[in-house]
């Protein structure tokens, strides 16, 4: 178990992190100012991180956990809209993580996720078979997170209940 020290540098490096992510691509973010941003030395940014894209990873992989986390309490039948209004609560964060040149997959990895792709399995798997199974999945998939990507990007977004009933009316014209 962590102690409280160690979750709030984390915290604040990764706070940091964002923030930069906001007018620059992580490429173009240094250690040093990532370092000079959270007000943390680069001793101890290095004792957690290898890189900057370790720390991006991690908010990453902390996003997914908690959006996983948050469906199972749940306990309800996943629906996009409940994955997009979370995605939109936490909009500043996932604008950033997406416009970094390294975050190609993050989206992907959200429409991804266990929870997600069971119950698109369970939708087409009867209309379906095999192979085509596979690519419908695919075209869903990627059809949806380029929607979604381009809602994320837009400096005036429809409220998660148009995105959601979009995704789904193409769904089922499929």
């Amino acid at each position: 178990m962590e102690n409280q020290r160690i979750r709030l540098t984390r915290k604040m490096l990764k706070e940091a992190l964002v923030r930069l992510l906001e007018y620059k691509t992580i490429d173009k973010i240094t250690v040093y100012e990532l370092c000079a941003e959270a007000e943390i030395n680069r001793t101890t940014f290095y004792k957690y991180y290898g890189s900057q894209y370790d720390l991006m990873a991690d908010i990453q992989g902390d996003f997914l956990r908690e959006l996983e986390n948050s469906l199972r309490e749940e306990n309800r039948p996943v629906s996009l809209l409940y994955i997009l209004t979370y995605i939109d609560t936490h909009r500043d964060s996932c604008t950033a993580l997406l416009r970094s040149a390294a975050s190609d997959g993050f989206l992907e990895r959200i429409l991804s996720l266990s929870l997600i792709t069971e119950q698109l399995e369970q939708q087409l798997s009867p209309r379906y078979s095999g192979f085509e199974n596979d690519y419908v999945r695919e075209f869903i998939t990627f059809g949806a997170y380029s929607i979604v990507r381009r809602w994320l990007m837009s400096e005036q977004p429809e409220p998660p209940e148009c995105i959601s009933k979009l995704i789904i009316d193409l769904i089922e014209k499929i």
